[in-house]
């Protein structure tokens, strides 16, 4: 996850890590930038070795959109 994170850093706004039990943590990444560069980044994030379950949850100020 740590080299994805480095090669995205400029759209990766915050994240948190936390340990749910001895065998399992939740990492929530927010995000800020084109819906088809964020979509890239968290395909390649959920498609990782050992991630049981990722999810892309998208929004919009909704500046720009046509």
């Amino acid at each position: 996850i740590g080299r994805i994170q480095h090669d995205f850093h400029e759209r990766i706004l915050s994240t948190t890590h936390l340990h749910l039990d001895h065998d399992n943590c939740l990492e929530v990444v927010l995000l800020k930038g084109l819906s088809g560069k964020i979509k890239q980044l968290a395909d390649e994030l959920i498609a990782l070795k050992g991630i049981k379950h990722g999810q892309l949850y998208r929004t919009s100020t909704g500046k720009n959109l046509t």
